[in-house]
C-alpha cells in the first residue's frame, strides 16, 4: 500500500507536486502554469465563480476546456493531414506556438499568435477549418481582444466581420 501512496505523491517528470491544505482569500486565488492540474473542493459563500487565467484573461473552466478541445482538434487534424515531412514539422511547430500563446497565463504575443495561425491556415482546408473553429470559441475572442489590434483584425477576418463597419465587440 505504501508504494501506491508514493506513486500518487510523486512529482510528474520534470515537474513538481505541491500539496496545499487550505487557502483563505477574500478575492481570487490563481494557481496557474503550463500543464498545471489543480483538484479539490471549495467552501464558502459561493459568491465567486471558479475562474482560471488563460491567455491573460479570466475564464470559466468550461470556456478553457472548450478552447483546449478546439486546439486538440487542430493537433488531430494536422496528424490526419497528408502533409510532406517538412510541412508536417512546420505545422506541428506552428500549432505548438499557437497553443502556447492561447493557453499561457500571461498576455499573448499578438504577432506570434497571428503568425502561427496564418502559417497554419495555408496548409489546406481541413487545417484552416480547425483554425477557424479555435478562433471562434468565446474565450478566443476575449484573448485576441486582450492581445492587441493585429490579433483582433485577424480574428475579425476569420469571423467574416467587416473591420470598417464600426463594430466595437469581438464577435
Amino acid at each position: 500500500m505504501k508504494k501506491m501512496h508514493d506513486e500518487q505523491d510523486a512529482a510528474p517528470p520534470g515537474g513538481m507536486k505541491i500539496d496545499i491544505g487550505q487557502i483563505s482569500s477574500a478575492g481570487h486565488v490563481v494557481i496557474a502554469g503550463r500543464d498545471a492540474n489543480v483538484s479539490g473542493s471549495t467552501r464558502g459563500d459561493g459568491s465567486d465563480n471558479d475562474v482560471v487565467i488563460v491567455g491573460g484573461v479570466e475564464a470559466t473552466p468550461e470556456e478553457a476546456a472548450q478552447l483546449r478541445q478546439s486546439l486538440d482538434h487542430l493537433d488531430q487534424t494536422i496528424e490526419a493531414a497528408n502533409l510532406e515531412p517538412a510541412a508536417y514539422t512546420a505545422a506541428k511547430r506552428n500549432a505548438a506556438e499557437l497553443k502556447g500563446q492561447f493557453t499561457s497565463q500571461s498576455k499573448p504575443n499578438e504577432h506570434l499568435l497571428v503568425q502561427a495561425a496564418e502559417a497554419l491556415y495555408q496548409f489546406g482546408p481541413d487545417i484552416a477549418g480547425a483554425i477557424v473553429a479555435a478562433f471562434t470559441t468565446p474565450l478566443a475572442g476575449k484573448i485576441v481582444a486582450y492581445a492587441g489590434e493585429r490579433a483582433l483584425r485577424f480574428y475579425r477576418r476569420l469571423r467574416g466581420l467587416d473591420i470598417e463597419d464600426g463594430a466595437d465587440g469581438v464577435g
